[in-house]
């Protein structure tokens, strides 16, 4: 019974012992829990602010750079168009004197001003004179002779150089107005070479400012910096830099400039000591950098309020329950993806709509370019006709008249590259036999590659026909063999022609294609800029013998044939070009083949023209150049004075240009003419790509500028005839 009762004692003691043991460590578990309860939050909360930290400051320089990527792409878009705007004001004051563009001061003062009225980043364009004194303002007239330029640093460059120069200026404050401006010049010669001046296009630094703070709005405390490679400011956000300002020594971005640097990131201690992150980067084209930066104190701010925000949602919550804490954490995480993503998608729109706004100002200036200059050519063309009939038999005479009218030629296909680029130069679609076209098309490009260059033309006889204008398909093909011509060592290779039917599948088009491709035997693209290549305006030459507008024809011709353009490097070297375009039926019997042009001799066609033009250098070359057909010519410079003179005297033919000054143009007159009776024949003319589609879909006759002899005197030709049959087909109702 004691031996049961010890035995039962020991019993209840291991049990109590279990069941201490089990307390202790249901304690001990509880105390892992609670503790875990709290530790794990806040180690993940002390983990995610971390995080945060890191994730600000590297975003911080994403953010930097993505800026000065905008930044670079809108200044270098910006400057690129002030350069055009002095190759312009060069041609403008050509190779004149001081004393000559004094007397034109006028008719400068007006010119310049009309170019920038519509560019609100231009303060002032201005041609200096070989005195430094000023020609001729877009601002006032007369020009402030009385400011002298002479201690200025672009004159002192300009005077300096051997040859045209682009200078770009410092921030400076401008003599005349007191406005701050930084400029763009370029150096002008004589005619024998010497210093004759410069011409000088002064920006707003607050254009850029103004820009800058859009970015900087969506990225708050961003600054941003435009300065020239040796450190001097033109421009900057917040803020304008001091006349003279220019980067400490002790900048980072300084150090990075000196060390050849073209773009890259930095980080360290700005002036006035405080610490920033930024990135920069230098503009192609120009020795100009543009740099985007954050303090690090604005960063290192953001992340505490972030942080300190979520530590209201979480530690609170954390010593009650963990899983909220958890859950709320989480759900910042996601809101803080989401508003990211948000940011993204906003910049991608704003980048777009960005890019679409550069090409639509650049189209409206190459567009006006182009028609501008395509009356010169007209006056050009005429004149070098007028002359050819005048010194035919001068020794000499044909070889220098043949030059002008291959420049009169190049020049013509320059300006149908920039109306092509700028989607303003009308077209004539036909259906076009290649094995017809390319022949002929042969016999031009050899003089035009020249000697060295060997051209091999396979066409397949079942290669199908092509609905396109006959004039951008040759131009097209021109384009890619000038450019596999430069790309041949020494101008010397092979360039092989070929053309083929393809299949949809084949050609990645909707419907079969006919595929002309070129190969050639150059240097063939750089990877490095395979991308580029059909960029408007983007070319690997040397200034002065590139437009980069070659490729960028040649794209917009495919995509408005239903086709595109592929370029790839061929084995064994060089570059093969495809151009892709859709096949049209051969048997559509409404259409017509396009052929080589006919070259009619001229005949006497013994009429009389009444010439509506209201450009007297245009009408005096016109009037000219008629005479030679034969013609007898009376002009007038409106279409109501027109409309007058028919009352008072006959005329067979009325020639007429399109864009007149009045409420009525040239095709109001057209239809007005064509209406009575009996009705008087009307050919029209215009530089306006629109205006000439408008008046093709009336059915009126209308020529293209700069239009060539052979071309006039046919559509007169053709005017007369329809004349007569008109005539004849009323007397014989009288009858």
């Amino acid at each position: 019974m004691k031996e049961t009762r010890q035995a039962g004692a020991r019993g209840a003691a291991g049990d109590d012992s279990a069941f201490a043991s089990g307390r202790r460590h249901t304690i001990r578990r509880l105390r892992l829990a609670l503790a875990a309860a709290v530790l794990v939050p806040v180690a993940a909360f002390l983990g995610v602010s971390a995080f945060l930290y890191r994730q600000s400051f590297a975003a911080a320089e994403q953010n930097a750079d993505a800026a000065a990527r905008i930044a670079q792409q809108h200044v270098s878009n910006l400057l690129g168009t002030n350069q055009m705007l002095l190759a312009r004001m060069v041609d403008l004051a050509g190779t004149a004197d001081d004393a000559t563009l004094l007397e034109r001061g006028l008719e400068l003062h007006e010119r310049l001003q009309q170019m920038a009225r519509e560019l609100p980043q231009v303060q002032l364009l201005l041609i200096n004179g070989a005195d430094s004194r000023p020609l001729a303002l877009s601002a006032v007239y007369p020009p402030p002779r009385h400011l002298d330029y002479t201690d200025r640093e672009w004159h002192i460059a300009h005077r300096n150089a051997r040859g045209p120069s682009l200078y770009i200026t410092e921030r400076l404050t401008s003599r005349a107005t007191g406005e701050p401006f930084f400029d763009m010049s370029l150096r002008r010669n004589l005619a024998d070479g010497s210093f004759g001046g410069s011409v000088h296009a002064s920006l707003r630094p607050e254009y850029l400012t103004a820009f800058f703070g859009q970015i900087a709005a969506a990225v708050p405390g961003l600054r941003v910096r435009v300065l020239r490679s040796d450190g001097r400011l033109l421009a900057r956000f917040p803020g304008t830099p001091a006349e003279g300002e220019a980067l400490a020594r002790a900048d980072p971005l300084s150090r990075s400039i000196a060390t050849g640097q073209e773009d890259g990131r930095y980080e360290g201690t700005v002036a006035g000591g405080e610490a920033v992150i930024g990135a920069f980067r230098k503009l192609p084209a120009y020795p100009i950098y543009v740099s985007a930066s954050i303090a690090r104190a604005r960063v290192f701010g953001d992340w505490a309020t972030n942080v300190g925000l979520l530590a209201l949602f979480v530690l609170p919550m954390t010593l009650a329950l963990g899983w909220i804490g958890a859950n709320a954490l989480r759900r910042g995480l996601e809101s803080m993806n989401q508003l990211e993503r948000e940011i993204a998608r906003r910049r991608q729109v704003e980048s777009a709509l960005a890019h679409a706004q550069k090409l639509e100002a650049m189209g409206r200036l190459t567009g006006g370019i182009a028609h501008d200059f395509n009356n010169v050519l007209m006056v050009v063309s005429a004149s070098a006709h007028l002359l050819r009939r005048i010194v035919a038999s001068a020794p000499g005479a044909t070889q220098q008249l043949d030059t002008i009218d291959r420049a009169v030629t190049s020049a013509a296909r320059l300006t149908r590259q920039l109306l092509a680029f700028s989607r303003r130069q009308a077209l004539a679609p036909a259906l076009v036999s290649l094995q017809e076209r390319l022949p002929g098309l042969l016999e031009v490009l050899q003089p035009l590659l020249g000697s060295g260059v060997q051209i091999a033309l396979e066409i397949a006889p079942d290669t199908r026909p092509v609905f396109v204008d006959a004039a951008e398909l040759e131009l097209a093909v021109i384009n890619v063999a000038i450019n596999a011509k430069d790309a041949m060592e020494n101008e010397r290779g092979r360039l092989h022609i070929s053309t083929r039917n393809a299949t949809s599948a084949l050609a990645g088009t909707s419907g079969d294609a006919v595929v002309i491709e070129m190969s050639d035997t150059g240097r063939g693209i750089d990877p490095a800029i395979a991308e580029r290549v059909l960029e408007p305006f983007f070319t690997t030459k040397p200034a002065g013998q590139g437009s980069g507008l070659g490729l960028a024809q040649v794209q917009a011709f495919c995509e408005s044939a239903g086709g595109q353009v592929r370029i790839a490097p061929r084995e064994g070297g060089g570059t093969r070009v495809s151009l892709i375009l859709a096949a049209a039926e051969a048997h559509a019997e409404s259409a017509s083949v396009v052929r080589e042009p006919r070259r009619d001799a001229f005949g006497s066609l013994d009429c009389d023209i009444l010439l509506v033009e209201d450009n007297a250098s245009v009408a005096k070359a016109t009037q000219s150049l008629l005479r030679t057909f034969g013609c007898r010519v009376h002009r007038v410079a409106s279409t109501h004075a027109a409309l007058r003179s028919l009352e008072e005297q006959r005329a067979d033919v009325v020639l007429s240009d399109v864009e007149m000054p009045g409420d009525e143009d040239g095709i109001a007159l057209a239809a007005q003419l064509a209406g009575r009776r009996p009705p008087v024949p009307v050919v029209l003319i215009t530089g306006y790509a629109s205006r000439l589609d408008q008046a093709r879909g009336q059915g009126f006759t209308v020529l293209s500028k700069p239009c060539p002899p052979e071309a006039l005197r046919e559509a007169i030709a053709k005017a007369l005839t329809q004349k007569n049959l008109t005539t004849s087909k009323s007397g014989s109702e009288n009858c």
